[in-house]
């Protein structure tokens, strides 16, 4: 098959779900971005907040991600009936994962005190968790519709409100931290209580796009569900939540080891991560139409392509690995300057930009050549591998030579990002490696593999 051919379809794919994820993860980099100017107190105490809050919501999305593949089956086949009792088993999980979201949310609010050092920065994390507790609900209820327009290949819904989501947020943002109007001047806090008026606005939003656009996946009258096949579905979807968290909370705990070094470490960590953040989003769109484009060669036994397919992913994430590169490179000045005003951030922040580079580009061919695994049905590797890198190696060794200065004669923050780019380096070669093996092996090919071909 022609080169074209093997790219446009990757690109045709990655692009609409590259806007949705940047789109998405830049409402954590406004709240950074609006504190940031604010107050380096606030912009720490939202920093960690957020550290809280995301492994929960990463969790709860990776159990509702299970319906994924049953909805696309369901479209492809046309059996809209068993689309329409998915949907209710899901809004059954979704009322339990609010539940718990937002309980769990709550305790960790009221927890900062005993797990931040600085009471002033604890505060604000506290108030802020307090407001995006209440966010829960609308927050995965969305999510939910999400997944069905996803399932469905309709991503108009999802586009437009997260749009529209991210305008509202942003100017909330602005309002609330710096009081505007009648609007409070809430600080860093303010932050917290813009996100939960977003989703909660998002999650109206898509309901009414996802019922216009895709009328037939949701029930007009109540539908009976099994109570035993909704537990099910919340335990298939369990693993694949916590395989998905398991990087998530590596990076929390980071964060709270920079939280023992003083305030200006902990807003420069905390800006750093959110741009990496926004950085991988592109990444992770081309892993996730690198695992429909190799499962759908897998499936048809055309191994030429399978690799051809992996090359080409390989060849446009590195393309824009080197390019994020230059351009943090590029604009180093105007990031710092525009993120904080605080002298001392400013000078971290410069530090860190350069680690940040070569960050994004080892999580980038990492998450990449995960992807591709995932699409020749291997997913236990890439999990022991992020696992390894985190678990068994960055984390331990942030902590012992990082923080506490073991072994080493400057402790500090670049002594930890270092860390987690060898950490990642080391996992991304472990990976490219396994898939140049699978590519290899002539077993590669797998009847199971057609049933993604549904999510096409």
């Amino acid at each position: 098959m022609a080169t074209d051919k093997i790219v446009t379809p990757v690109l045709k794919l990655a692009i609409p779900i590259m806007f949705i994820q940047v789109c998405q993860a830049s409402l954590g980099l406004a709240d950074t971005f609006v504190a940031g100017r604010y107050n380096v107190i606030d912009l720490a105490g939202i920093g960690l907040g957020s550290s809280l809050w995301t492994p929960v919501l990463t969790l709860i999305t990776g159990v509702l991600y299970a319906l994924v593949p049953k909805i696309s089956a369901s479209a492809s086949t046309g059996r809209y009936t068993q689309m329409q009792q998915l949907f209710q088993h899901g809004k059954k999980i979704t009322v339990i994962l609010s539940t718990v979201g937002f309980i769990l949310i709550q305790l960790l609010a009221f927890l900062c005190p005993l797990l931040i050092d600085d009471q002033q920065v604890a505060t604000v994390t506290r108030q802020y968790l307090h407001y995006i507790a209440f966010g829960m609900p609308g927050l995965i209820y969305m999510v939910l519709n999400r997944f069905f327009c996803e399932g469905n290949s309709c991503l108009k819904p999802v586009f437009l409100t997260t749009v529209v989501l991210s305008g509202i947020n942003l100017l909330l943002n602005y309002g609330l931290v710096n009081g505007w109007g009648i609007l409070p001047r809430l600080g860093g806090a303010g932050c917290g209580l813009a996100t939960a008026i977003s989703v909660t606005t998002g999650a109206v939003m898509i309901h009414v796009l996802a019922r216009r656009h895709i009328p037939f996946a949701f029930p007009v009258t109540p539908v009976t569900t099994n109570t035993h096949e909704t537990k099910a579905l919340f335990f298939e979807g369990l693993p694949v939540g916590i395989s998905i968290v398991v990087e998530v909370l590596a990076l929390t705990l980071l964060a709270f080891f920079a939280s023992s070094m003083g305030t200006a470490v902990i807003a420069a960590h905390q800006i750093a991560i959110n741009i990496a953040l926004v950085v991988f989003m592109i990444p992770l769109a081309l892993s996730s139409a690198a695992t429909i484009r190799v499962a759908h060669f897998s499936g048809h036994q055309q191994q030429d392509n399978t690799a051809k397919t992996s090359s080409a992913v390989f060849f446009l994430t590195m393309a824009y690995g080197i390019l994020m590169a230059v351009m943090i490179n590029w604009f180093i000045s105007p990031i710092v300057t525009g993120f904080s005003h605080d002298p001392e951030v400013q000078r971290l922040l410069k530090t860190l930009l350069g680690y940040i580079a070569l960050f994004q580009f080892a999580d980038a061919i990492m998450i990449v050549a995960s992807g591709i695994l995932r699409g020749m049905q291997e997913f236990i590797k890439p999990l022991i591998a992020t696992f390894a890198a985190y678990w068994i190696f960055i984390l331990p060794l942030s902590y012992v030579v990082g923080v506490q200065g073991w072994w080493w004669h400057a402790p500090g923050i670049q002594v930890i990002w270092s860390l987690l780019i060898a950490g990642l380096t080391g996992a991304a070669i472990i990976l490219v490696v396994q898939v140049r093996q699978k590519l290899r092996d002539p077993r590669t090919s797998s009847p199971q593999s057609e049933e993604l071909l549904k999510t096409e």
